[in-house]
């Protein structure tokens, strides 16, 4: 494969270099063979040649050669070569074999490209010994319709091609404009010398030159002078004739003024031009311009110099001005985190675009100089209406903003935001002129923004769609377990057999009811990050005997033995803590009991034990059953949402999320949960969980036996407000008031006459509903205040934690949910009562 093109920004390098050596007035060779180099080392060839295109006196085309490859050929092309390409411009090689590879590109005036020129019939003009050439390019140079020159290349590694030639084009079209102004300067010091030649007749004219002139002999003193370059340099002509020209230059210029006095007179070049210092009498520095020719005698060795010296001091202090402005401004450009840009609305192409550019989005400079560059690189979803803005922006002439998407040279999408004015240069066209700055960071903030207020607002309408549900679910639940409970309790009126069977029925599907209905809320809000734990030093053994005590019931019916393994590492340390929610881990450890129990045998057991592991700093709290066990299958799917794995089918009511919530629960702890079963076996379910290591304290203290309540009958009626807007609700609470003969229920159906009976009446407690028709419980105790000091009770169908801790945070000493557990409800009440007659502390 042929090498890689040469990148845009070496070649704006090359033709930087070439054209600051024109700038500095360098010989043709001299300058043109470092262009030479720099051609042959960006395009991976051999050898090759620039040389100037002349005609002899019929009119025909040959060439002359600038620079040419110093190559190894035979011994008589190398004298050859040696004899003509180290000499002044007068020794040089000329071609006048027009029927070879570059004469074709000279008689036809265009490129000329051979990758087989073994093959190619317009072969030959090689000197002897010259290496085989394998490829070969040819390309004539021009200047204002003129052909000035030619460009060889030869044995580049794969070929050449048409691609190349038009990468290379920008070069060849400032060498040809360079060799121009070469052939123009040559032809300008032709006439200076034929007027130099005249200089001893002119002295009196060039005393009043605006330049100074000056002869020096070879001795380096000056044999004229005139005033001009006395009162340049702050000198007397007497004082500058007893001086050499080394003595007024400047120390760090004299070196290359040496080197072109020595190539001036040993013939290697005609003449220079170049940019000297000069010293002023009074120490500061006088730059000038000077043009030195030699001046033969008529036998060919060298008479004197004559030199043109033209003060440029302050165009070299306006240059240095200019370059330190512009430095400040390209300093200024870049160091704003956006591309500041020009534009020409005739061609939709930019003039100007900073350095940014390619920093920001990826594109080299020279590509943003292509016609409609912005307008093909716009989101095509925002491509007419920024068009259209940057044209009204034209019409109106005002400042305008404009919020685009723009693709960028790695085909990401970037946003963009741009301010286009509007500039009419004095005497031009109109010019656009702006700023683009890359916000895509700020629109991913806002996008951001809004995404999180979108899910915030969808999280607060699940929040409020559960809040709902729970509550219009548990209403008639309330009323179906409320009364079944109260059927079960009448001892005045008892239920014979068959209907305590029936009422266990209804009991037994609504607590099932029930808990479906918990156990999905619980998921939807573990799902939507809408529940919140309460992490803390937990004593596991605490938690166990609450667990227990929770299913054992259950545990009973089902003839399941449950038993601590006390021979387990810290199994039977009462101190062994965890980091955990309380709450959330009995709910854990329940569930998992429950699950041990239900798909256990008659007679089988359920094991506790919870070892730590204080390496990895965990403990793992595992039960073990004696069930059925599970197959690899079904525990591959054991905690995928509603499936229960078939168990639907064997009569054990469930709801199939009871292990998905228990799962998402210890992950939420910072623990993990794990299951080994073997069918026929059991299983054992490990819920490893974060180890906190036991410190004297007060949780060491065990736990005290709460005292019983005082039994004693109150002597005044203890009485109770009951502020409810569902008659089946109140109809409830009376019934299981009923079960307290010598107390006293007061009944608001809404807040307003809560809070008028409760100022009245001065209840001992009040037992409020916290969705009332015109307020809420909490309403209602905000508006009694310090008025009433007495008990709250919030009693809800909202199960939701938020809700019950937003009523606690309100002064409520407990939240009790419906359905009515008919128990909880009197002990709550009892509690307060014997508080109040001072049988509680």
């Amino acid at each position: 494969m042929p090498p890689p093109f040469p990148p845009a920004d070496d070649l704006g390098a090359i033709i930087a270099r070439v054209q600051s050596r024109y700038i500095r007035a360098a010989p043709p060779r001299e300058m043109l063979s470092p262009l030479l180099t720099d051609l042959l080392e960006s395009t991976a060839c051999e050898y090759g040649f620039i040389a100037e295109v002349l005609h002899d006196g019929d009119g025909a085309p040959y060439l002359r050669f600038y620079v040419l490859t110093d190559i190894s050929w035979d011994d008589a092309t190398r004298a050859l070569y040696e004899r003509h390409m180290h000499g002044g411009p007068e020794h040089t090689i000329e071609f006048h074999n027009m029927r070879t590879l570059f004469g074709a590109a000279i008689t036809s005036a265009a490129p000329v490209i051979s990758n087989d020129p073994e093959a190619d019939p317009r072969r030959g003009g090689l000197p002897p010994g010259h290496p085989a050439m394998r490829s070969f390019l040819g390309v004539p140079l021009f200047h204002g319709g003129e052909m000035l020159g030619m460009v060889g290349l030869a044995n580049r590694p794969g070929g050449f091609d048409e691609a190349l030639v038009e990468r290379l084009q920008p070069l060849f079209t400032s060498v040809g404009a360079i060799l121009g102004a070469v052939c123009h300067d040559r032809e300008r010091r032709e006439v200076e010398n034929a007027l130099r030649a005249s200089e001893t007749q002119l002295r009196a004219v060039l005393e009043m030159a605006g330049a100074g002139i000056v002869q020096i002999g070879l001795d380096g003193f000056p044999l004229f002078l005139n005033q001009q370059l006395c009162d340049m340099l702050g000198r007397s002509r007497a004082e500058l004739l007893a001086l050499s020209t080394e003595d007024v230059t400047h120390p760090d210029d004299l070196a290359g003024e040496r080197r072109r006095r020595r190539q001036l007179l040993a013939g290697e070049i005609p003449r220079y031009r170049a940019d000297k210092r000069y010293l002023h009498v009074d120490g500061r520095v006088v730059w000038a311009t000077i043009n030195v020719t030699l001046v033969r005698k008529p036998d060919g060795h060298p008479d004197y110099l004559i030199g043109v010296v033209q003060d440029i001091t302050d165009r070299k202090l306006a240059e240095a001005e200019l370059r330190s402005s512009r430095q400040r401004f390209v300093d200024l450009l870049n160091s704003v985190d956006g591309i500041f840009w020009e534009g020409d609305p005739r061609t939709e192409s930019f003039t100007f675009v900073s350095d940014k550019a390619k920093q920001l989005l990826g594109y080299p400079l020279a590509d943003w100089m292509q016609p409609r560059f912005w307008a093909l690189h716009l989101h095509p979803d925002d491509r007419d209406r920024a068009l259209r803005e940057v044209t009204d922006s034209q019409l109106t002439g005002s400042v305008s903003a404009i919020e685009y998407r723009f693709y960028a040279a790695d085909r990401s999408v970037r946003w963009m935001s741009s301010w286009v004015t509007v500039f009419r240069p004095e005497g031009g066209h109109r010019l656009l002129r702006g700023l683009m700055i890359d916000i895509t960071e700020r629109k991913r903030v806002e996008e951001a923004v809004l995404a999180a207020e979108s899910a915030q607002r969808a999280n607060a309408a699940k929040t409020e769609f559960l809040s709902r549900m729970s509550h219009e679910l548990r209403t008639p639940l309330n009323a179906v377990l409320g009364f079944a409970q109260l059927l079960e309790l009448d001892s005045q009126q008892p239920l014979n057999a068959a209907q305590q069977t029936r009422v266990q029925h209804i009991t037994q599907a609504g607590t099932h009811l029930l808990a479906m209905i918990n156990d999905v809320l619980d998921l939807s809000r573990i799902e939507s990050g809408g529940i919140t734990l309460l992490s803390g030093s937990v004593v596991l053994r605490r938690v166990v005997d609450e667990a227990l005590a929770m299913v054992a019931p259950s545990a009973a019916e089902a003839g399941v033995q449950l038993l601590i393994d006390r021979a387990a590492t810290h199994s039977a340390d009462p101190r062994t803590c965890v980091q955990a929610d309380h709450l959330r881990l009995r709910q854990v450890l329940v569930n998992l009991l429950s699950n041990a129990i239900k798909y256990n045998r008659r007679g089988g057991q359920v094991v506790l034990r919870w070892p730590a592991d204080e390496g990895v700093g965990l403990v793992h709290l595992q039960v073990r059953d004696t069930g059925v066990g599970l197959a690899p299958a079904q525990i591959a799917r054991l905690f995928e949402p509603f499936n229960r794995l078939g168990a639907e089918r064997s009569g054990v009511e469930g709801t199939g999320i009871g292990l998905v919530i228990t799962q998402r629960l210890v992950q939420l702890m910072n623990g993990r949960l794990s299951v080994e079963s073997e069918p026929g076996i059991g299983s054992v379910f490990t819920a490893s969980l974060p180890w906190v290591p036991v410190a004297s304290g007060p949780e060491e203290a065990g736990f005290e036996p709460t005292e019983g309540l005082d039994d004693a009958t109150p002597a005044v009626p203890y009485t109770v407000l009951y502020a409810e807007d569902n008659p089946m609700n109140v109809e409830l609470v009376r019934q299981v008031m009923k079960m307290r003969p010598d107390w006293r229920l007061l009944i608001a159906a809404n807040g307003r006459q809560a809070v008028e009976i409760a100022l009245q009446q001065r209840p001992d407690l009040l037992l409020l509903d916290m969705h009332l028709g015109d307020m809420s419980g909490v309403e209602v105790s905000r508006a009694l205040g310090s008025a009433l000091a007495c008990p709250r009770i919030a009693l809800s169908a909202d199960a939701t934690p938020e809700r019950a801790q937003a009523a606690k945070a309100a002064g409520f000493i407990a939240y009790l949910t419906k359905p009515i557990n008919v128990a909880q409800l009197l002990r709550c009440l009892d509690e307060q009562q014997a508080a109040a007659r001072g049988g509680v502390s």
